[in-house]
């Protein structure tokens, strides 16, 4: 997801300022996204989804997968205000991933004492590399689901004494593969749903490669 060349927003260099930003961080669209219900964004789904022209069994599958919640965000990063047009007609946008302390110690231990114990020194701010930031990532078991994240990358923030946030920047693009965006993937597997089910998630995945 990360891309190089990409800038990343500039964080202010004022502990002060800096939690101001974090706490902003909320009210943005892209983190609204993230933060929303699924039931919010179904809602909110923008033109060029519409499964219309899909084959019967494909638009079942589809509206099932409302249902479960399983939504891919990038179309909705692409008709974003904030999403930056490229000179050959793409598009990319930064999406600030907020994990905070509280969720990230509640749903990843590990990551959580990691990122506790990196020593800030002076710094507003510092960002390393955590082999345990998708710890519990679940897999899907229709495998066209599934995407492997390129970037580990976590970005430790100085918000007041003793107190600090924690932010995954994310680049999303025209040129993301169609996976790398879903959310809820792991709610498509054998035991929960069906063997046939797990077979047309990935036919509509190929379907939508082709003509989407």
């Amino acid at each position: 997801m990360a891309k190089k060349g990409v800038k990343r927003p500039s964080l202010f260099q004022n502990a002060a300022k800096t939690k101001e930003m974090i706490t902003n961080l909320g009210n943005s669209l892209t983190n609204g996204l993230l933060d929303g219900t699924a039931e919010d964004i179904i809602k909110a789904q923008p033109d060029g989804v519409s499964v219309k022209r899909m084959p019967k069994y494909l638009q079942v599958t589809q509206k099932r997968l409302n249902k479960l919640q399983v939504l891919d965000l990038k179309p909705f990063f692409r008709q974003s205000t904030k999403a930056k047009k490229k000179e050959n007609g793409g598009w990319y946008l930064v999406v600030p991933i907020n994990l905070g302390a509280r969720k990230t110690k509640k749903a990843n231990r590990k990551l959580y004492e990691e990122l506790r114990a990196v020593d800030m020194g002076d710094a507003v701010q510092k960002t390393v590399i955590s082999d345990y930031l998708y710890d519990r990532r679940r897999q899907s078991d229709a495998k066209m689901l599934n995407y492997t994240p390129v970037s580990s990358n976590v970005t430790k923030i100085r918000t007041g004494k003793n107190r600090h946030a924690y932010v995954a920047f994310r680049t999303v693009s025209d040129k993301s593969p169609m996976s790398s965006w879903i959310i809820n993937r792991g709610k498509v597997n054998s035991d929960d749903t069906s063997k046939t089910f797990v077979r047309n998630v990935n036919r509509l995945m190929k379907w939508k490669m082709k003509n989407m």
